[in-house]
């Protein structure tokens, strides 16, 4: 199967503080692949080096085949959900979706942003302020915004949290349906509650992959909890 990203014996350190020490990592194209971990277990760092915003000290990163060392061509199939919201709050939903549309290049985006409204519940909400929005409306307009200019690969960083249960139901479900039509995601997460029973895990422990597997193969949430004995729990 073809591999949407593939970290290959990365080395990553901040300052004396190593991150990373010959760290890899494989991503199939179409996968939900969920990364968990305490707090600077490394899991961070992994989403800003796929996401092109650091680069290893050693190794490589490939993003659809393109080596981001050398290019920045893969970045192209990538959209991003950082944990810290990126939107202009004193912009309109609409202007918010143009104006990422006008930074990719997307021409005539109309059809584009009418039908990413749609998807993900914004309709009859294009001209009401960001600021005027909710918390969960919010983050359906950063995904919605991740997702203009088609990327093959959706990273996200904690996207629900802090949301309401109906909120956060909603955005783990479309972005399963999203995955299951061929996008490939990186959910980062403290939220077990979050993940289904044949999603890809990831349980990182000091920037080392402690164990993989699909999510019920792991023992679900009680068995993967016990991973963090020591550390900060995840939220089961």
């Amino acid at each position: 199967m073809t591999k949407a990203v593939v970290l290959e014996d990365v080395d990553l350190s901040y300052g004396p503080r190593t991150v990373l020490s010959q760290f890899s990592l494989r991503l199939d194209e179409g996968s939900f692949t969920a990364l968990l971990g305490p707090n600077g277990a490394g899991k961070s760092t992994i989403f800003n080096l796929i996401a092109g915003l650091l680069l290893p000290d050693r190794g490589d990163v490939r993003v659809m085949g393109q080596s981001l060392m050398t290019s920045r061509a893969g970045l192209r199939d990538v959209g991003m959900v950082f944990q810290q919201s990126a939107l202009d709050i004193e912009l309109s939903v609409a202007q918010n979706l143009r104006y990422f549309a006008g930074l990719h290049g997307i021409k005539k985006p109309a059809d584009r942003i009418e039908k990413l409204l749609a998807q993900f519940g914004l309709e009859g909400r294009e001209r009401s302020s960001v600021r005027d929005l909710n918390g969960g409306h919010r983050r359906r307009l950063e995904i919605a915004r991740a997702l203009l200019p088609s990327p093959k690969i959706l990273l996200l960083d904690e996207p629900t949290t802090g949301l309401d249960p109906a909120s956060k139901q909603a955005i783990v479900d479309e972005v399963h349906a999203m995955s299951a039509h061929g996008v490939t995601v990186l959910w980062i997460t403290h939220l077990l509650d979050e993940l289904w029973a044949e999603d890809d895990v990831i349980v990182l422990q000091s920037g080392q992959i402690a164990s993989r597997g699909g999510f019920a193969e792991l023992g679900g949430a009680e068995e993967l909890s016990r991973h963090y004995a020591g550390h900060e729990r995840p939220q089961l």
